[in-house]
C-alpha cells in the first residue's frame, strides 16, 4: 500500500498548485517559518496561563489578608494590636495595603503615639487619592496638633482649606482654627472661626465667644 502520510511540504504543494502565483512567497514563508509561529504562540498560551495563575493567587492573597485584619481588629484594642497590624502590613497585597495603614495610623492616635500616626497618614496619603487622600491629610494635620507641632498643622490646613469641598468645610475650618491657634496666628484662626460662624454649626455661641476672645487680643 502506498504511503499516504501527508506532510507538510505536501499540503504546501497542494495548495501551491490551486493558488494564484503571486500568492506563493507568502505560503513559503508561512510554511518556512510555522515552527517559529508554534513556539511564539506556545508563548503567548504560557503567559496568558501565568497571568490567569497570578489573578486566582491574588485573590486568594487578598481574601487571606482580608481575614488576618479581621481577626486582628475584632481584638481588645492595645498596642500589641498596632505592632500585628505592622507585621501584617509587611505581607499584604497592594490591594490591602491602604486599609492595614489606616488601622495602624488610627490605632496609633488612640494610643497617643502621634509621630507614628503622622508617618501613617503620610504612607496612606501616597497609598490613595481623592477623599480618601484628603481625610488622610485631615488626619495627618490632627496628630501633628496633637503632637504639639501646631505650624506643622497649619501648613497642613491652609493646603486643604484650598481644596476641601463643601461637605469638608465645617471640620475644615475647626481644625485650622485650632491649628491657627496653637502656633500662635491670631489672625488665621480668627479668619477661619468667622467663616465657620457662616455656616450650620451647632455650637455658634461657642464659636461667637472665640471670635470675641481673638478679637480683643
Amino acid at each position: 500500500m502506498a504511503d499516504t502520510k501527508t506532510t507538510p511540504q505536501d499540503v504546501l504543494s497542494e495548495i501551491e498548485s490551486r493558488a494564484p502565483q503571486s500568492m506563493h512567497p507568502i505560503l513559503e514563508a508561512a510554511f518556512k517559518y510555522q515552527k517559529q509561529l508554534i513556539i511564539a504562540v506556545s508563548i503567548i498560551i504560557g503567559l496568558a496561563a501565568i497571568y490567569a495563575g497570578y489573578n486566582a493567587y491574588a485573590a486568594k492573597a487578598k481574601v487571606s489578608a482580608q481575614n488576618e485584619l479581621g481577626a486582628i481588629l475584632v481584638e481588645a484594642p492595645s498596642k500589641d494590636q498596632i505592632t500585628k497590624l505592622e507585621a501584617l502590613l509587611e505581607t499584604v497585597p497592594a490591594s490591602v495595603k491602604s486599609a492595614v495603614i489606616l488601622e495602624i495610623a488610627q490605632a496609633s492616635m488612640t494610643h497617643d503615639d502621634y509621630a507614628k500616626a503622622v508617618t501613617h497618614w503620610d504612607m496612606l496619603v501616597s497609598e490613595t487619592t481623592g477623599d480618601m487622600q484628603f481625610a488622610a491629610r485631615m488626619g495627618k494635620a490632627k496628630a501633628l496638633l496633637l503632637e504639639g507641632k501646631g505650624a506643622d498643622a497649619l501648613t497642613e490646613m491652609k493646603e486643604l482649606v484650598g481644596i476641601a469641598s463643601d461637605a469638608y468645610t465645617v471640620p475644615v475650618y475647626r481644625q485650622l482654627a485650632l491649628a491657627a491657634e496653637t502656633a500662635g496666628d491670631t489672625a488665621e484662626a480668627l479668619t477661619a472661626y468667622k467663616k465657620l460662624i457662616e455656616k450650620d454649626v451647632a455650637d455658634k455661641q461657642f464659636i461667637d465667644y472665640k471670635i470675641s476672645q481673638l478679637e480683643s487680643k
